[in-house]
C-alpha cells in the first residue's frame, strides 16, 4: 500500500472544510442571560450604535483586533457601507478585520495548490501564483462585501414588513382618538424582533430626550436606509401639529409598502426559477447521453 502524503493532507483539508461548513449550517443558541436580559428589561434602553457589540464567538473578536488595527486608516474606513453597518450594528473593525482574514485566505489557496502541483513534479513560473493570489484576494474581500450587503437588504426587508404594520397599528390607534404621539407609543409596545425593539428604543429615547417622536423615526429611517420607515414621519408629524385626519392616508401607505414587498418576492421567485433552467438543461443532458450512449456504442460494435 502507497500512502501520499499531498493526498493525505489534500484529504485532510477537505474534511476539516466540510466539518466547518457542517458547523456553519447549525443553528445557532442564545445564550440564557441575554434571553433573560430581553424578557425582563426594566427601563427603556437608548437606542444602539455601531459600536454596541452583542456576545460574540471567540473567530469574531479575533477578527475585530486585526481590524482595529486598519480603522486607524481612514482610506479604508472611508470606502466601508456605512448605513450597512448602522443597520446591522456591526464595528467597522469587526468588517475590516473579516475583510484581512477573507483576503489572507485568498492568498494563501493558491499557494497550497502550487505546493500539490510542484509534489506531483510540476513547476510553475513564480508570476502565476503570485496573480492568481492576489486575483483571489481581491475576489475573496469583494464576496465579504457582497455577504455583508445581502446581510444588509435582508434586514431592510425585516424594517418594511414592520413598517407596514406599523402604519396599520397607528391608523387603528388613530381611528379610536389617539393622539399622534399616543398612538406611535401604542404600536410600537408589541413586538420582539430587531425592527421593532430598535424603533421602539429609538422612540422612547427621543420621549426622555424631548424630542418629535416621528422626526426620531424619520431620522432612524434616513441613517438606515429604509425609506418606509422615513415616509410615514411626514403623515404623523401632520397628524401630530394639525391634528390631521390620516386613517385612510396610514392605510394608503401601508398597502403600498405592502405590494412593493410583493412585487419583490416574485422578483427574487422569477429569479431563482431562471436560475434553475441552467441545472434542468444538464439534467436532460445527462438523461439524454445515458439512454443513446449504451446504443451508440452498440452500433459501433458491429
Amino acid at each position: 500500500m502507497i500512502l501520499s502524503v499531498p493526498g493525505m493532507l489534500l484529504g485532510a483539508l477537505t474534511a476539516v472544510s466540510g466539518a466547518l461548513a457542517v458547523r456553519s449550517t447549525l443553528p445557532r443558541r442564545t445564550p440564557l442571560e441575554q434571553v433573560l436580559r430581553r424578557t425582563h428589561s426594566p427601563a427603556p434602553r437608548p437606542a444602539p450604535t455601531a459600536a454596541a457589540a452583542a456576545p460574540r464567538r471567540g473567530g469574531a473578536v479575533w477578527a475585530e483586533r486585526v481590524g482595529a488595527r486598519l480603522v486607524e486608516t481612514d482610506a479604508f474606513v472611508a470606502r466601508l457601507p456605512a448605513r450597512d453597518l448602522e443597520l446591522l450594528e456591526m464595528p467597522a473593525a469587526s468588517l475590516l478585520g473579516r475583510c484581512a482574514l477573507y483576503a489572507l485566505a485568498g492568498l494563501l489557496i493558491p499557494q497550497w495548490i502550487v505546493v500539490l502541483l510542484r509534489w506531483g513534479g510540476l513547476s510553475l513560473p513564480l508570476a502565476l501564483p503570485v496573480a492568481a493570489g492576489l486575483g483571489c484576494a481581491a475576489f475573496m474581500v469583494v464576496k465579504c462585501l457582497d455577504d455583508l450587503r445581502g446581510q444588509a437588504a435582508e434586514r431592510r426587508r425585516e424594517y418594511r414588513y414592520y413598517t407596514a404594520s406599523l402604519l396599520e397599528r397607528v391608523a387603528l390607534a388613530r381611528s379610536s382618538d389617539a393622539g399622534a404621539a399616543e398612538a406611535l407609543s401604542r404600536a410600537v409596545e408589541s413586538g420582539d424582533g430587531r425592527a421593532a425593539v430598535r424603533i421602539r428604543d429609538a422612540v422612547e429615547h427621543a420621549r426622555l430626550a424631548g424630542v418629535s417622536p416621528w422626526d426620531a423615526l424619520g431620522r432612524l429611517g434616513t441613517d438606515l436606509g429604509v425609506p418606509e420607515l422615513a415616509r410615514p414621519a411626514a403623515s404623523l408629524a401632520l397628524a401630530g401639529e394639525e391634528q390631521a385626519a390620516v386613517y385612510e392616508q396610514l392605510e394608503a401607505q401601508a398597502e403600498v409598502v405592502r405590494r412593493g414587498l410583493l412585487s419583490e418576492q416574485k422578483a427574487q421567485a422569477n429569479e431563482a426559477t431562471e436560475k434553475m433552467h441552467l441545472p434542468a438543461l444538464a439534467t436532460v443532458f445527462l438523461m439524454a447521453s445515458f439512454l443513446l450512449v449504451p446504443a451508440l456504442v452498440r452500433i459501433l460494435s458491429f
